[in-house]
């Protein structure tokens, strides 16, 4: 961790209940993240994770809000997504949001 990712933390770790309800039900309670070769894992999720973590800088919003069952979170820990693993989370939330939702993932906040 670098003194520019403290820096970048948001204020605020956890988040709130409205922002849970809301990305698991955008999620259907299934996980979210990538389970190998590029498809999404589908088991129950069961954590509201950071995209984006929270100690390099994801901000505690609903776009960096990624619904995880135990697994996923435990095993993407805290590593920053690379640019592929996002462009294949967006390409995977077209499948089940409706057309008119907002498929990006992924916000960080800007240094001050």
């Amino acid at each position: 961790m670098t003194s520019r990712d403290v820096r970048r933390r948001d204020p605020v770790r956890r988040f709130t209940r409205q922002q849970r309800r809301e990305g698991m039900a955008r999620a259907g309670g299934l996980c979210e993240l990538e389970a190998g070769f590029g498809r999404r894992c589908g088991r129950p999720a069961e954590h509201g994770d950071h995209f984006y973590p929270w100690s390099k800088g994801g901000s505690t919003s609903l776009q960096n809000f990624v619904a995880a069952c135990a697994r996923c979170n435990r095993a993407k820990r805290a590593r920053i997504p690379s640019p592929g693993q996002q462009r294949r989370m967006e390409r995977r939330r077209r499948d089940y949001l409706p057309p008119s939702a907002s498929v990006s993932v992924g916000e960080r906040q800007p240094l001050p």
